[in-house]
């Protein structure tokens, strides 16, 4: 029995304010396994060519594989999600992102996304993961509204802050953001732009 491999890619990012998946013309961009590549190498391969340079930051995970087994062959399907910023999407590949909160479970791959959503969701609670979808400079507030917009609920602004500071991830870049209503805010970066484990909730 033959067996054909698939790779598929869950590319999510915070687009104005709002968790949102890559999905051209509705569905997961996917690659076949045809060539002497890593699994990892043909995923980064389709982000790339969606934010048209090299990427060696963002964070990608394989969520899980499953199989289609038919009479004389096997369809596989390697499945990844990854966390792209909105700064490093090529402007051509913009109208492809959807709001997952306008998803239904009308497009194919409804459950995949759902439960790369999910594994989002819990990554972020204990690492920090999130420096991927932002700048190498961001405020405190920048950084809260991300998390807010992945747990799909409110933070109390105090005791985030507060926690934030206290877990040693961050540093002051020195500089300050301006043009805002307020005062100048403050702006901090990663101290390493790498996975690492952190309780942060």
């Amino acid at each position: 029995m033959s067996a054909a491999v698939r790779v598929k890619t869950v590319i999510f990012s915070v687009i104005s304010g709002k968790l949102q998946v890559y999905l051209p013309a509705n569905r997961l961009v996917q690659d076949i396994v045809s060539h002497a590549a890593s699994l990892n190498k043909i995923a980064k391969n389709v982000i790339e060519r969606i934010a048209g340079s090299v990427i060696n930051e963002g964070y990608l995970e394989q969520l899980y594989t499953f199989s289609h087994p038919f009479e004389h062959m096997m369809e596989v399907d390697v499945v990844y999600y990854y966390l792209l910023s909105a700064a490093e999407i090529n402007k051509d590949h913009l109208k492809s992102f959807i709001p997952v909160s306008e998803l239904s479970g009308k497009i194919a791959e409804y459950g995949i996304i759902s439960y790369a959503i999910q594994r989002l969701r819990w990554k972020i609670e204990y690492t920090n993961v999130v420096y991927s979808l932002l700048s190498r400079e961001f405020t405190l507030s920048e950084l809260q509204k991300i998390y807010e917009t992945i747990l799909g609920k409110r933070l109390d602004k105090r005791n985030f802050r507060r926690k934030i500071l206290t877990l040693g991830l961050l540093r002051p870049s020195g500089g300050r953001k301006t043009g805002l209503k307020a005062r100048p805010a403050k702006l901090y970066a990663f101290r390493k732009r790498q996975p690492a484990m952190v309780k942060v909730f």
